[in-house]
């Protein structure tokens, strides 16, 4: 049954690749004219000789055609079609940089999610060369990547000026001897703290405390602490809370409370490429001795047993709770639910940071091993030109749709266009590269960040669990 639903997909798929492929006894195209550059786009690829010439092309790629294998697209400069005036441009640009220097890519679908989790380490041990680069989730790179199925990129393919956000602590942490075996681009606000300004103004704290904490570089765990304080009330009298200070998913408070301290659940050897523990430290135990005296201050909401798990959201939206943690992408959802006045700033800074980083999760680019370093080289150079930004380009094309979604501009303008101009805030976690994770963080960490709960405790119940969960994930990859 499966083979037969497959069948059609794999059909679509193979005549979308087709499209995108030179057919045999086709009319070679027309000699390019260096001269002629599509609307629109910049000649700053076509530099002008002496003369007044336009320069040759710094390479010729021979006609490549450089196949990005993925679970959700097929398109090509040939089958696209633009929707509005910055797709065209883009698009016309993709088109001027493959006839100049030759080359041609196309991203295909290989197959549903569950097809290239399952075929993509078979396809590149059978030296499957119709696909230059594969698009994989983190716990899959890490499975493979002990088993050397990805060639090694050399630095300086991202070390150059096109303009490209790459994702550093991607290829850190897909280092081994020296170099990234795998890449991601683009950057953007990852998640922290959503705040109702009406609960902070009649508990007594002025309504954008977190604007002006975050503004003056004051917003951290102390000043956070101090202000969640008088957020949890018992208006009534009768001992209950009626309004919280914190209603947010365990997971997320004690995700961003690692990272804003530099913590981590593990770290990733740069020569043997294997998982540490990195869970016995100062910097990990501070974040979750913190965490934890939230909820022994009663500043955090602790659902009762029967209650369902996600409570946190509608209590928040229903003004029950004074602050969330959670993404970025939830705006959306709190933005028509939420009537009173919020706000959106960044997750305050440990004692061991000087900034407010946030950890962030991406899908890797990865080039299979058997290409050798000179077809590396080529796979890469037509990549940049591929993803790199147009001279017109505006890097805050993002802005105006956000802005939809937020009811204080600050949220905006003061927190995200921060974060988005300095990717260096954004850390890609080891921890997301490990596959068969379940629930193993969660049940020796997260789960048991309650009332009376002592953090050392924790941490020391953990080690064996987490070092032998950490082996074996290590050596799965063998």
């Amino acid at each position: 049954m499966k083979k037969l639903i497959l069948l059609p997909l794999l059909v679509l798929a193979l005549a979308i690749f087709a499209a995108c492929q030179p057919t045999e006894g086709d009319p070679e195209p027309p000699a390019e004219d260096p001269s002629e550059v599509a609307e629109g786009v910049s000649n700053d690829d076509a530099p002008e000789a002496p003369g007044g010439e336009v320069a040759p092309p710094e390479r010729d790629l021979g006609g490549m055609v450089i196949n990005i294998a993925n679970w959700y697209q097929d398109e090509c400069t040939e089958t696209v079609e633009p929707t509005n005036a910055a797709e065209r441009a883009r698009w016309d640009d993709r088109r001027a940089m493959e006839e100049r220097y030759n080359f041609r890519v196309r991203y295909v679908r290989y197959g549903s999610w569950d097809d290239v989790r399952n075929d993509v380490r078979d396809q590149i041990l059978a030296q499957n060369r119709d696909f230059h680069v594969w698009i994989v989730e983190p716990t899959w790179f890490a499975s493979h990547h002990g088993q050397r199925l990805f060639a090694p990129i050399p630095m300086h393919n991202f070390e150059d000026d096109y303009g490209i956000e790459w994702n550093h602590s991607i290829l850190e942490l897909t280092m081994r001897d020296g170099q990234p075996h795998g890449f991601a681009s683009g950057i953007e606000m990852a998640g922290g703290v959503y705040f109702n300004m009406r609960l902070l103004e009649e508990a007594g704290v002025p309504s954008d405390l977190p604007f002006t904490l975050q503004r003056q570089d004051n917003w951290t765990w102390d000043t956070f602490t101090d202000m969640a304080r008088p957020l949890s009330r018992d208006l009534t009298g009768d001992g209950i809370i009626d309004t919280w200070a914190i209603t947010a998913f365990h997971q997320e408070v004690l995700a961003h409370a690692l990272a804003s301290n530099g913590a981590a659940y593990v770290v990733i050897n740069p020569e043997t490429g294997r998982f540490e523990n990195a869970t016995n430290t100062d910097a990990f135990r501070e974040a979750l001795t913190w965490v934890v005296q939230l909820y022994d201050e009663n500043l955090t909401f602790i659902e009762d047993e029967g209650d369902r798990w996600d409570l946190f959201i509608p209590m928040f939206n229903d003004s029950q709770g004074a602050i969330r943690v959670a993404a970025n992408y939830v705006a959306g959802n709190i933005f028509p639910e939420l009537m009173d006045q919020w706000g959106f700033v960044a997750f305050p800074r440990g004692p061991r940071m000087d900034r407010h980083y946030m950890w962030v999760s991406q899908n890797f680019n990865v080039i299979p091993h058997f290409f050798d370093e000179d077809e590396v080289d080529d796979i890469m150079f037509a990549m940049r030109k591929w993803i790199r930004p147009l001279p017109d380009d505006d890097p805050d094309d993002w802005i105006l749709e956000a802005e939809a979604v937020h009811r204080d501009l600050r949220s905006v303008e003061e927190t995200m266009v921060n974060f988005t101009r300095n990717p260096e805030l954004h850390v890609m976690p080891a921890h997301e590269m490990m596959p068969a994770l379940g629930n193993v963080i969660n049940e020796n960490f997260a789960w048991r960040v309650w009332r009376g709960n002592d953090p050392s405790v924790i941490i020391d119940e953990a080690q064996q669990v987490w070092d032998t969960f950490i082996e074996r994930v290590n050596n799965l990859g063998e």
